[in-house]
This record gives structure tokens, sequence and C-alpha cells, in this order.
């Protein structure tokens, strides 16, 4: 067997694992599935509006996207396909924040950075840059807040 072909094996077990954790948010949230030759996807609905939404798309090229609460992050490596049915309960948990880095001075949004709470001691963590900072700026001028969401079911 290829690594290719071994690969693809534990992928297809990967989602099969995926299908069946879904029925265990359907009272709470609207999930749907979207299979095709080269991906699937997931995208996940909460009832409660102060949850957090999210797309997982698995890639047969060994890469995935995932939006979480509107911040696309794509193209990213998968490093094991072990960490997708933790993520996946993680955020339905509700074990997600984003923190914003904002200058005090000026208000200018420079990051904003999505840290999903895995188990514990783990961490999943992507930051999307918004601005860069200016040359010689203090980081300690940031002001970072943070938004907190709610699990799927309460």
């Amino acid at each position: 067997m290829s690594p290719d072909d071994a690969f693809l094996a534990r992928l297809q077990a990967t989602i099969a694992s995926l299908r069946y954790w879904v029925p265990t948010i359907a009272d709470t949230a609207r999930a749907e599935e979207l299979d095709t030759p080269e991906s699937w996807k997931l995208a996940a609905a909460p009832k409660a509006s102060a949850a957090c939404p999210f797309e997982l798309l698995l890639r047969g090229d060994q890469r995935y996207d995932i939006l979480i609460a509107g911040e696309a992050f794509e193209d990213l490596p998968i490093e094991s396909l072990d960490m997708f049915v933790p993520l996946v309960e993680a955020i339905a948990a509700g074990n997600v924040r984003q923190r914003i880095a904002t200058s005090a001075a000026t208000g200018t949004e420079y990051w904003i950075e999505t840290v999903v709470a895995l188990r514990p001691g783990e961490t999943w963590r992507q930051r999307r840059v918004i601005a860069p900072l200016p040359h010689g700026a203090d980081p300690a001028d940031l002001v970072v807040t943070e938004r907190h969401f709610l699990p799927y079911r309460r």
C-alpha cells in the first residue's frame, strides 16, 4: 500500500468517525455534509446564537480548510487525522475563544487569533494578521480582547 493510499484509508476512517459524531449535535445544531471525490466537508450551525459555528473541509491532498466563527484558515497541513474529532467536539463544547489585538492609541486591529482548547494542555490555534505592527511599535501597547463562545448544549 502506497503512503497516499494509507493516508486516504485513514482519512476515510476519520470521516466515518466524524459522521458518527454528527448525530450527537442533531438537537442543538444544523449539520450539513458534502462529499466530493477530492474532499469532504462538514458545516455546523448551532441553534444557540452565542455558540460557535464551523466548517471543516478535509482534502485528499493531506491539507484542510476550516472556518471557525467567521475566521477562515485555508490550506493547512494535516499533521494528524486524530485531531479532527476532538477539534469539533471542543468547538461544540464551547471551548473556543477569539483574541483580537488592537492598538490602544489608534484602535487599529492587528491580528485575530482563534484558540480551541482540545484537551488539558493541548490547543489548536491559528492567527490571522490584519495589519502589520508599525516598525518600532511596542507590543505592550496592544489591547487584547477575548470573545468566548457558549456550548451547543446547555
